[in-house]
């Protein structure tokens, strides 16, 4: 579902390419399946839509979560089904669940569950920890500035550095109970593995190989990644743009395909790419630039490109590419 899929197909092509006869099956919703599948994929990978979530005739209202609530509510059920049908298709069991840490419902299928966290170790530790840091901190507001001494790996992260949902924020929102259960239920994985590497931070490191089964670094994946260089899709000219620009000089800011920052950040960010002067490309969906400060795009058209869509890995591949703000 959303940015998630990507780096976890990088994955599953390697260990396809590695196994060529063992079969792997990729869950994933519809929509994300069609933009992620190519014909170079190796032959043993099977594509299974799994149902985004979305009732039929559902108008969604705008809240910022509200695609990614839809899919969290329906993902146990929805997932199960899709795995039954695809065992009945093939005439075998599922031996090995390999999916993404989200998904804790994992741990109670009965398979080898592996489960891939696409992001660092800090976000990782704050959720695996959420219950300690509750019962230390508290859920409020008024101690944001304390640090997370009592955990190893983590001295230095202030209390309102954590993900939201840990001690702030909507803690019984249908993301928020996600991840506590995900944090609950990932010591039971047979592996847990992120895209990163030990050296980034040792001390945490070893924190958390001391919490899981096995606990294996293997980023960053954009430095690792086998598949066939092929022509980047790319609409609207970012890459023929960014040729223009001196190396390291542009920042690159985007949020992925979900989620969108509230009009007040939209606003900053905008206020602050305009005051630094710096180039940028900001991938932006079309329905937020409404929220962009009024002239902004007028202003800055010199400067930088706003576009619906980036080629992601292109761009951080880039010389020109001095920052990524996501």
């Amino acid at each position: 579902f959303g940015t998630h899929a990507a780096p976890l197909l990088s994955v599953v092509r390697r260990l396809a390419s590695a196994a060529p006869t063992t079969l792997f099956s990729f869950f994933n919703t519809s929509q994300s399946n069609s933009s992620l599948f190519s014909s170079d994929l190796p032959p043993n990978i099977r594509f299974h839509d799994v149902s985004d979530g979305v009732p039929d005739g559902y108008v969604f209202t705008g809240r910022p979560q509200e695609a990614i609530e839809l899919f969290l509510q329906a993902a146990p059920d929805n997932f199960r089904r899709e795995i039954s049908a695809a065992e009945t298709e093939v005439g075998t069991k599922m031996k090995c669940l390999l999916t993404d840490a989200f998904y804790w419902f994992a741990a109670e299928m009965k398979a080898t569950w592996v489960a891939f966290w696409t992001a660092g170790p800090n976000s990782l530790s704050a959720h695996l920890y959420t219950d300690l840091i509750r019962e230390t901190i508290g859920v409020n507001d008024e101690k944001k500035e304390e640090t997370l001494g009592f955990i190893s790996g983590m001295e230095k992260i202030r209390v309102k550095d954590t993900p939201e949902g840990v001690v702030f924020g909507n803690l019984n929102s249908v993301f928020s109970n996600t991840l506590h259960q995900m944090g609950l239920a990932l010591p039971r994985a047979s592996a847990v593995f992120l895209n990163s590497f030990e050296e980034l931070d040792p001390t945490l490191t070893d924190n958390l190989r001391s919490k899981f089964k096995r606990y294996l670094n293997i980023g960053p994946l954009a430095l690792s990644t086998s598949q066939t260089e092929t022509l980047a899709h790319d609409p609207h000219g970012c890459l023929d743009w960014m040729e223009k620009r001196s190396s390291a000089s542009v920042a690159y800011i985007s949020f992925g395909t979900v989620m969108t920052p509230p009009p007040g950040e939209l606003v900053a960010i905008a206020e602050g790419l305009e005051s630094s002067k710096v180039p940028f490309v900001w991938s932006l969906k079309e329905k937020s630039l409404v929220h962009l400060p009024k002239g902004f795009l007028e202003r800055t058209r010199e400067q930088g490109i706003v576009v619906p869509w980036a080629p992601q890995v292109q761009l951080l591949k880039h010389d020109a590419t001095g920052v990524f703000v996501t």
